[in-house]
């Protein structure tokens, strides 16, 4: 799970809860980027990342009252967006609709600085993503939240509300069709290797 930052301490959230819209900026501010990504992860579409990211922050202004500081806001966050996402996934708009993966998801990522590694690291997170584009929306979720953003089990169950078994089981599907579309990609790229 991703660490807080120092930007959004305990006071800045507890001004958030108070009412303060300065204060939730420096939320938002703080963690755009990452529901983002997370979004992206989840739909493959710029538009319909960015609608709900928007969304995610809505809800989370409306709720911030109910913020418990216990949990960390990235796990609120991620519970947002994965319900925002899912709802969209699920939707028969998302359906009909082709998604068109661009180069835009791997920008977000850490690269090495070579321009030939960073290339082949968009290629592969861009094969990644379109590989989890044909999974039901459960097992994409859990993909996601799992292998792309490198939360726990035990994170990942809190953020979808689903059992252990329920999860690991998902996941092991998921997986399986991602190997699955991804072997073509690992056969005709001679600098990875299965």
């Amino acid at each position: 799970m991703h660490k807080e930052t120092v930007r959004v301490t305990i006071e800045v959230i507890h001004q958030a809860k108070a009412g303060s819209s300065r204060a939730f900026g420096i939320i938002v501010d703080e963690y755009q980027t990452f529901a983002y990504r997370v979004a992206f992860r989840f739909v493959g579409q710029t538009a319909e990342a960015e609608d709900i990211v928007q969304e995610s922050f809505i809800s989370l202004w409306n709720n911030i009252h109910r913020y418990r500081t216990e949990i960390k806001i990235t796990t609120w966050l991620y519970r947002i967006i994965a319900n925002r996402s899912l709802d969209f996934l699920k939707s028969s708009s998302a359906k009909q609709r082709k998604n068109h993966v661009g180069m835009e998801l791997g920008d977000t990522l850490k690269q090495e600085t070579t321009p030939v590694s960073e290339l082949e690291g968009k290629e592969l997170m861009n094969a990644i993503t379109h590989a989890a584009e044909l999974l039901t929306p459960k097992q994409r979720a859990v993909f996601v939240l799992r292998d792309l953003e490198g939360l726990t089990v035990e994170e990942v169950c809190d953020v979808l509300s689903i059992s252990s078994g329920n999860m690991k089981s998902n996941l092991y599907y998921a997986r399986q069709a991602v190997s699955k579309t991804l072997k073509p990609y690992f056969e005709t790229n001679n600098s990875i290797k299965l």
